[in-house]
């Protein structure tokens, strides 16, 4: 009878402490700087006012209500600003801020809850704003349109909506994750919780609903000219470009 041949057992891989020992020293920094954040922590300063201005270039603004939705879907702590601007001519452009409080659902992208409202989303992109102080204003352009009757026949009505986050004092962005990844670095380095505004300038085309109205490029243009004129009107990073330098002693 032959007897069966027996493999000897291959050793254990060794075990790499260096990694074991980076890997637990991680996790107790981790756990130590998330227990310091959460008992000191504080909200900072918002970086906008809250007091959109009642003229704008040629635009005479009407403070708008805040709609039942609203006040019961987001927390308690929000804040809001609305005014609706109309000129002259009957051009009509809506500003909006949302400010959180302490609870952060109150900022979100605005792609979740348009569709909700009837739009359909025809482009989004990245466009850039020249501001009086020398900056450029990076936002997010979205081209949306959905039914609208009028005199008995419905046609597609085209909204212009441009929006950005701003955080702090200083941090604007026209990106959400963006405005996720600043949140959560500043918190872990250095114990910061932003308050962060939403903003919200848009403008419906109205060629071919009321006389004389104005195509969705002449829209455009009418945006470009708004936003650097309200800016500076309730973003703090603006104010401050163009406070006077502090007298030397």
């Amino acid at each position: 009878m032959n007897s069966a041949t027996v493999e000897p057992a291959s050793p254990a891989p060794a075990l790499n402490w260096k990694v074991l020992g980076a890997f637990c020293g991680l996790a107790v920094v981790t756990v130590i700087l998330c227990g310091w954040g959460y008992r000191h922590q504080t909200i900072p300063e918002a970086g906008v006012s809250m007091d959109l201005p009642d003229r704008v270039g040629g635009f005479v603004g009407k403070d708008v209500e805040v709609s039942e939705g609203e006040r019961v879907i987001l927390p308690k702590d929000t804040e809001f600003a609305k005014k609706l601007y109309q000129d002259a001519s009957g051009d009509q452009i809506n500003c909006q801020i949302v400010l959180s409080g302490a609870d952060k659902r109150s900022i979100h992208r605005p792609e979740i809850c348009l569709p909700g409202q009837g739009w359909n989303t025809r482009d989004s992109r990245t466009i850039s704003i020249p501001l009086a102080s020398g900056r450029e204003l990076k936002v997010t352009q979205l081209t949306l349109t959905r039914p609208h009757e009028i005199g008995g026949v419905r046609k597609p009505l085209t909204l212009l909506f441009l929006y950005w986050f701003v955080g702090g004092s200083s941090y604007t962005t026209h990106d959400h994750l963006q405005r996720i990844l600043h949140s959560n670095l500043d918190m872990l380095l250095h114990n910061r919780a932003h308050r962060w505004a939403y903003v919200i300038v848009s403008a419906p085309v109205l060629q071919g609903f009321v006389p004389n109205g104005k195509s969705e490029a002449e829209t455009f243009e009418m945006l470009k000219t708004f936003v650097p004129q309200i800016v500076p009107s309730f973003q703090k990073s603006e104010q401050s470009a163009f406070a006077p330098a502090p007298a030397k002693p």
